[in-house]
């Protein structure tokens, strides 16, 4: 019994490992974004980019970042030598639409695995339940999971689904923050629930099956998360704020 408890807080460390230091985007999203973003006609992830904010460092730095992006979008140039999906840090979007509804806060959405994604829950909502004060502002990040990036978080979610009879489909990184003075900071877990859209691909929709979300924490808490709509094309959930990794399932 004893070493199958040491085994099983083996396994909760490298899953929080995992999930900790897969790439993360955040490092370029130094400055405070714009809230009052504009529509967008596109239901992908890169349609309105209202810019980048502030950004600071050497252009070796930023090519470092650029080089992150592009591989957080499932691209490595050392790996594939072809032309990058970001050439430059103006390209990052910092708003999205999902089946026409707009996100309601700041960001950066490169999870491009899924057809658009969205915050659906307000503003004013968030800060409020989240106690934001003064110059903070809600801020999330969205970018695509790789299996082999994240081998144990993508496991357990494979796991999630075998055990529901269901298939695992496109997995993504979300991470619900607060930025204050161009410093990007996660909100808490135990906050209250904020909204998500995500819009499910042509290639794993399915008319006759049940969508839902797999969510996997730092530290190994698994969840499953319902699909509140009736749109076949979209997939909407409760969570709450920091990082995570999520897909999408459906059986």
């Amino acid at each position: 019994m004893m070493k199958a408890n040491i085994i099983k807080k083996m396994m909760i460390a490298a899953l929080t490992v995992s999930l900790t230091l897969t790439p993360s985007i955040g490092v370029f999203a130094s400055g405070d974004m714009d809230d009052g973003v504009q529509d967008s006609e596109s239901g992908s992830n890169t349609g309105t980019n209202t810019g980048t904010g502030s950004l600071s460092g050497s252009d070796e730095t930023q090519e470092g970042i650029i080089s992150l992006i592009n591989r957080n979008l499932g691209f490595d140039t050392n790996e594939d030598g072809g032309i990058p999906s970001v050439k430059s840090l103006s390209e990052i979007p910092t708003t999205s639409t999902v089946a026409g509804i707009r996100t309601s806060i700041s960001g950066v959405y490169l999870a491009t695995a899924v057809n658009g994604s969205a915050v659906t829950t307000g503003l004013d909502t968030i800060v409020s339940s989240y106690g934001l004060s003064g110059e903070e502002r809600p801020y999330a990040r969205l970018y695509n999971l790789e299996a082999k990036r994240s081998p144990l978080a993508y496991a357990a979610i494979v796991d999630a689904a075998a055990s529901l009879n269901a298939v695992a489909g496109p997995a993504i990184n979300i991470e619900l923050g607060r930025m204050k003075g161009g410093k990007y900071s996660l909100l808490p877990v135990d906050g209250g629930e904020i909204e998500i859209k995500l819009g499910i691909p042509k290639s794993f929709a399915q008319a006759d099956k049940t969508f839902a979300v797999v969510c996997v924490r730092p530290g190994g808490m698994v969840k499953v998360l319902q699909d509140k709509d009736m749109n076949p094309d979209t997939v909407t959930f409760d969570t709450t704020g920091g990082q995570g990794a999520y897909a999408i399932i459906k059986y």
